[in-house]
């Protein structure tokens, strides 16, 4: 076999490995892991998530000290979800999916905010009252924030939702008490007429997907 064929081989055999580790891991542990969890109301997580506004915008960060969108979001669903994945783009591939109209909070919303229209790279939280609440790398403002989720920029970059967390209380927003600080008339205007891209963490998984090749070409070696 020549040496090209090998790698291409390798590489083949290392991403249906690591597809079928997401399948079981889709199929199999967060369902199961869903049926057990609920121990932490869902108004607790949307004031945790509230608590971070204004932190700062960092690629690759999962911590208070700056978050990208799925970091943000492992911060928050890790102690109920302890193997989410850790990108937007794995992110979308378990839960229930809930169609546009249907979201509840902490449901999360997938967006391809970057220059491929069709590629997930950014992921937010369902607040409540129209608004989102996520990590993003530009706009009127940086960091966590909340934005408006029918704005013409996101409803155009708009993919999918998907339901991570079972509603074990009132199943309306009746009883949630949102707490963060929404945007300004100002803010929420940019939205609207912004046509450019945003910084997702595309690029994280793209560096989480190289370096699992590369040790699977050290193992193999």
């Amino acid at each position: 076999m020549l040496p090209g064929n090998y790698f291409y081989s390798q590489r083949e055999e290392a991403g249906m490995r690591r597809g079928i580790r997401i399948f079981l891991h889709s199929v199999i542990l967060i369902p199961l892991m869903a049926m057990d969890m609920g121990s932490e109301p869902i108004q607790d997580l949307l004031d945790r998530a509230a608590n971070l506004e204004g932190r700062p915008y960092r690629n690759g960060g999962m911590d208070p000290t700056g978050f990208d969108c799925s970091g943000y979001v492992n911060y928050l669903y890790k102690p109920s979800l302890p193997n989410l994945p850790r990108t937007s783009r794995q992110m979308a591939a378990i839960g229930k999916p809930v169609d546009k109209g249907n979201w509840r909070p902490c449901d999360l919303l997938f967006y391809a905010t970057g220059a491929n229209p069709n590629r997930i790279n950014h992921v937010a939280i369902w607040y409540s009252d129209g608004y989102i609440i996520h990590s993003i790398s530009g706009g009127p403002k940086t960091g966590v924030v909340i934005s408006p989720a029918d704005s013409r920029y996101w409803s155009r970059r708009y993919v999918t939702a998907r339901r991570v967390l079972p509603w074990k209380d009132d199943p309306s927003e009746r009883s949630i008490q949102p707490k963060a600080e929404k945007p300004t008339p100002e803010e929420e205007s940019f939205w609207e007429d912004f046509e450019g891209v945003l910084q997702g963490d595309y690029e994280s998984w793209q560096k989480a997907d190289d370096e699992a090749f590369e040790a699977y070409k050290r193992k193999n070696d």
